[in-house]
């Protein structure tokens, strides 16, 4: 296998990942924040989760895993990102790796690659959403007053 292969593999493992820590977090949110599916308690739970050990930790998955696509996808283009593009990357993604891709992306091919990443984004939230309707399905209901089981 040529290292531009392997390259590439580790491109696609590391947006599986996104979609992954994506997956587990909706469940997480769901099983740890259940005030979420209330709408009387949901915006002081929203306050909780903020500035929550939990979000922390998604913020650090999803960080590490874009970090790893776009080293693996430096060495595939052989370039050297900027010390100031990779603190952008962490301070405002949604601009700084659409630029990233526009600028290493031959003409004709950065409006493909844009709109992979905002469907990288798109399929992230959806992640999350089944990973939350997921843990809803699957946690023990409480029996309603006046039903058998």
């Amino acid at each position: 296998m040529s290292t531009d292969d392997a390259l590439q593999r580790w491109k696609v493992q590391a947006i599986a990942a996104v979609f992954g820590i994506n997956l587990i977090f909706g469940a997480l949110l769901v099983v740890l924040y259940p005030g979420l599916t209330d709408a009387a308690t949901a915006q002081a739970t929203v306050e909780a989760l903020r500035g929550s050990s939990l979000n922390v930790l998604y913020q650090l998955a999803t960080l590490v895993a874009c970090f790893a696509w776009l080293h693996f996808d430096s060495r595939q283009l052989d370039i050297r990102r900027p010390w100031w593009l990779n603190v952008g990357i962490v301070l405002i993604t949604s601009i700084f790796v659409p630029y990233y891709l526009y600028k290493t992306r031959p003409a004709g091919h950065r409006g493909q690659a844009i709109l992979s990443f905002l469907g990288v984004v798109f399929g992230s939230v959806i992640a999350m959403m089944i990973g939350m309707f997921l843990a809803l399905a699957l946690q023990p209901g409480t029996a309603q007053p006046g039903t058998t089981l």
